[in-house]
């Protein structure tokens, strides 16, 4: 189907969104080499820890255990993806915070400044900083909760008391409260940068619409004058007018009649063969009844070709040609009557014939 047959025949549609709704994690780039190597810093940094304290904790071998399961749950969270976090991956990434918290807390001296060797508290705490960006604050503050329990429980079986192990996590609390304020300022960013790309995407299709419409008025107009201006220039010149005058005005005429209601059948091929026939005095009607634009191209050229060997082989009596409504047993039909023969013939959705009936 040709780009002038399509623009003449389709209606207008809205163009379909193809954008992909911005959210935290696209904002953040978490799954950009950035944010990878920032997640190799992370990894190398808190491994560092872990070694140059080793001498300090109980077993040195639970807190490597420790690190490696905080840095799967790093892992996982700065992986692309839509907001909100997945569920399951959330409760993983809350289940290593309570693990790691259990597991390296009961490896630290229970006397003196633990300093580095509890590396756990900001690890643990970035990885809810990362929930809580990614639209699980809920989760990420129960996290938290979780974490400071096991924190209070491990001071109170010890010396230091479960008060002052608690507030080692001070910090962190504040790192937590910025992350909450930090994720809710950048949902609201995500839904007015969505709120714009939607209005913009809109705004797009709205004029590609009304270029479209235009340049089918163009067309339509083009083709009004083509049709009309040679008849209109002969009457404007006076009569009298011949058989041929006369012929030229009523193929105008039903040119015209066509463009209106058949728009579905004005393909270049239809419009030549039609034009011929009514000049050789055959009576050709041309109908579309099913008011939405064949797509398939190969279907337009084998309806084309059917119709225009019906009328070029027409030399008197009437051919018409209805296009049926969607849904219908077939796609068209094609009706000649002729002084010394008439015939019928259906194409289905596929252009092909299904019926063809010749009556002497």
């Amino acid at each position: 189907m040709s780009a002038e047959q399509s623009a003449a025949t389709e209606p207008v549609a809205a163009a379909e969104p193809s954008r992909i709704a911005t959210d935290g994690a696209n904002l953040l780039a978490l799954d950009s080499t950035v944010a990878q190597a920032l997640l190799g810093v992370f990894a190398l940094t808190n491994v560092a820890f872990v070694v140059l304290t080793a001498d300090r904790v109980v077993n040195p071998w639970i807190s490597l255990m420790a690190v490696l399961l905080v840095l799967v749950a790093a892992s996982l969270i700065v992986q692309g993806g839509p907001d909100p976090f997945p569920l399951r991956e959330s409760w993983f990434v809350i289940g290593a915070v309570v693990l790691s918290t259990v597991m390296v807390s009961w490896n630290l001296p229970t006397t003196g400044d633990v300093g580095r060797a509890a590396w756990h508290h900001g690890a643990d705490a970035w990885l809810l900083f990362f929930l809580a960006i990614r639209r699980r604050t809920g989760l990420a503050w129960v996290g938290f909760g979780l974490m400071a329990a096991v924190t209070a429980v491990w001071g109170a079986t010890t010396d230091r008391g479960a008060l002052e192990a608690a507030l080692m996590l001070k910090t962190h609390l504040g790192t937590l409260v910025v992350a909450s304020l930090f994720g809710a300022g950048l949902r609201r960013a995500a839904r007015d940068i969505n709120l714009f790309a939607e209005l913009a995407e809109r705004a797009a299709a709205s004029s590609a619409e009304a270029d479209a419409r235009r340049e089918i008025r163009r067309r339509r107009v083009a083709e009004l004058v083509a049709t009309a201006t040679g008849p209109l220039r002969r009457i404007a010149a006076g009569g009298p007018y011949d058989e041929h005058d006369r012929t030229e005005f009523l193929a105008a005429e039903a040119a015209l009649r066509d463009s209106v209601r058949a728009r579905g059948l004005t393909m270049p091929a239809i419009v030549a063969a039609t034009s011929a026939a009514r000049r050789r005095g055959v009576d050709v009607t041309l109908l579309d009844d099913r008011g939405a634009a064949i797509m398939d191209g190969e279907v337009m050229t084998r309806l084309s070709r059917e119709v225009t060997d019906a009328l070029d082989a027409a030399t008197d009596g009437s051919v018409t040609v209805r296009l049926l409504p969607a849904g219908r047993w077939a796609l068209v039909t094609i009706v000649a009557q002729s002084s010394s023969h008439g015939s019928r013939v259906e194409l289905d959705e596929a252009g092909l014939r299904v019926e063809s009936d010749v009556a002497q």
